[in-house]
């Protein structure tokens, strides 16, 4: 496939405590007129770099969340998305140059703390959203700042109240193709969950036509 500037590689943790947020940046690029990218779309056995690394090189654009670099007591710091952000920089620096315009965006869950853990991106600037489904949803608004043609794009409040519309309609758009809300989940049936978005943003509208 050929690189496409308009889709978005997301790097972020897959565990079930991340996936408000998860979901809410899934929504967010979305509903800006880009393509979410990311390992979930594809359920097969391919090597997981393979499959990364195509990923990455046919997106024109990335998210990377390093808030799951904590030390907490029985558990490992996640090192995944700090390894994935480096396959993005290397490939930005010495991979095919139509790469090098890749545009990466960095957030973190606390502010200042980057810096410890990972001082070689000093000079990066990420952004904390506090673990907070909203912040995350400014903070891909105002990343991408311009729809794929050309538009500014509207305000995160506004994208906000969609995500929450699309929250309170999604059992009804699940119902609509033969599934259980609960089995409409961004983590167990990513491609689902993109088609229920699609579905929503397509005509907002539909399900309360249908009640």
């Amino acid at each position: 496939m050929a690189r496409d500037p308009f889709s978005v590689f997301i790097n972020a943790p897959f565990d079930e405590q991340y996936r408000p947020i998860f979901e809410a940046m899934v929504f967010t690029i979305s509903a800006c007129g880009y393509r979410p990218r990311c390992a979930l779309e594809e359920d097969n056995s391919d090597i997981r770099m393979d499959k990364l690394h195509r990923l990455i090189k046919d997106s024109g654009h990335s998210l990377h969340d390093l808030s799951r670099t904590d030390v907490k007591l029985g558990e490992l710091p996640r090192f995944n998305m700090p390894f994935e952000l480096g396959m993005v920089i290397g490939l930005k620096r010495f991979g095919a140059k139509s790469l090098r315009g890749h545009g990466v965006k960095i957030m973190v869950a606390e502010p200042y703390k980057l810096p410890a853990y990972l001082s070689d991106l000093g000079g990066n600037d990420p952004v904390a959203h506090h673990n907070e489904p909203e912040k995350v949803i400014g903070i891909v608004c105002t990343y991408l700042q311009k729809s794929p043609d050309g538009v500014i794009l509207a305000g995160p409040k506004r994208y906000a109240t969609a995500y929450n519309d699309f929250g309170r309609k999604l059992p009804l758009i699940a119902e609509g193709i033969g599934f259980e809300p609960e089995e409409v989940n961004a983590f167990a049936n990513y491609p689902t969950f993109c088609h229920c978005v699609a579905e929503y943003l397509e005509n907002p509208t539909a399900t309360e036509a249908a009640r």
